[in-house]
């Protein structure tokens, strides 16, 4: 019975008990023989023929009375029979525990040695507690080797999890859901965890060997999942953008700023329609009677026919005189053509200024 409590206690308390066994096994590695009391005797010397008259005066009969209680015994040929005895029952097991007992006096060789020594008739009792010793240690390294097992489980469990984290918070979004009362339902999504740790969660498990230990991970994996799947994804860094300096990675309203920025630098004013609504213009510039209609694209590919279109469309809308495509990308071969065809102008956001120079110079501007 106390061989199965011991196994049912956590492994810490099995280390105490291993603990508590080699500091009793010190004591028997450094146990010394000590030498039994002989027992009671009495010599024919102290009580001959003499002693016997002198305690009762009747020298024969007292003689034989006192002999035959007092019977003269030899204390070593007495424990040499009995180590003999021990000897010839235990021969046999020493040859079996005498690795196990070096290995006991090893390790506790360096332990306090006890207040009290053990007899060599007691060698029984060391073998005994060897046979301990190595059994609760065999017993630690098996556990050991569990929960070592175990957690490596786990830890490949939470690898699948992460790699298929944003699935996961996908699913979770499509199946938890509010009723018309207002009360969150996580029924879907409960047989949905379900599902994944019977399909994908047990073949990882089979793959890396540890199928095993299936059941005692599901708790926590499954708290975890709950973790990764209502975890809100961090918000992606945002880039910093000015409208005031031009950088590939602004934001394409800023660029549309800064391109009417640059228009304002040279006196015209110059509207973002994104603040107000377009009709396919995102700038529109006016000086004196003349207005510029602008398309502006912040594009990391050529820019096609759409750009052409639209500023055709809103230089009609607008009655505006000049209408242009302003980007950061090259145009393909069609929206050129089409440019030329309707006259519209494509420029590079650096070429803006140089060109409204062109148009202050021409024999149509004129200033109110």
């Amino acid at each position: 019975m106390v061989w199965m409590s011991v196994k049912k206690e956590p492994v810490y308390v099995k280390v105490a008990y291993g603990v508590c066994a080699m500091v009793l096994m010190a004591g028997v590695a450094q146990a010394e023989t000590t030498p039994h009391t002989a027992p009671f005797t009495v010599s024919q010397d102290t009580y001959g023929p003499s002693a016997g008259a002198g305690l009762c005066g009747a020298e024969q009969s007292c003689f034989q009375v006192h002999n035959t209680a007092y019977k003269v015994t030899e204390p070593a040929s007495s424990q040499a029979s009995v180590s003999t005895q021990h000897s010839s029952v235990f021969d046999s097991l020493s040859g079996i525990l005498n690795q196990t007992l070096d290995v006991i006096r090893t390790l506790s060789s360096g332990l306090p040695s006890l207040p009290f020594h053990l007899s060599e008739q007691n060698r029984v009792v060391s073998w005994v507690e060897g046979l301990v010793v190595f059994y609760l240690f065999f017993r630690l390294w098996l556990a050991y080797r569990r929960r070592r097992a175990f957690r490596r489980a786990v830890q490949t469990g939470k690898r699948l999890i992460n790699s298929l984290a944003d699935r996961l918070q996908i699913r979770r979004k499509q199946l938890v859901y509010q009723n018309a009362y207002g009360t969150t339902i996580y029924d879907k999504w409960e047989r949905e965890k379900a599902a994944f740790m019977q399909r994908e969660m047990l073949n990882c498990l089979n793959e890396h060997g540890y199928q095993n230990y299936i059941d005692r991970a599901t708790p926590e994996l499954l708290a975890y999942l709950d973790k990764v799947a209502f975890d809100t994804p961090a918000e992606p860094e945002q880039k910093v953008s000015n409208p005031d300096v031009y950088s590939p990675d602004m934001n394409p309203f800023d660029y549309e700023r800064y391109c009417a920025r640059l228009l304002r630098q040279l006196g015209w004013e110059a509207i973002a329609t994104s603040e107000c609504g377009d009709q396919g213009a995102d700038v529109v510039a006016s000086r004196g009677n003349t207005r510029i209609i602008l398309q502006c694209k912040l594009y990391t590919k050529a820019v096609g026919n759409d750009a052409v279109q639209q500023v055709a469309a809103a230089r009609q809308h607008y009655g505006a005189r000049y209408g242009a495509v302003v980007s950061n990308a090259p145009y393909t071969i069609p929206a050129q053509q089409l440019a030329k065809t309707n006259k519209i102008f494509l420029l590079h956001h650096d070429e803006l200024q140089r060109f409204i120079r062109r148009v202050e110079k021409s024999s149509s501007f004129r200033i109110r």
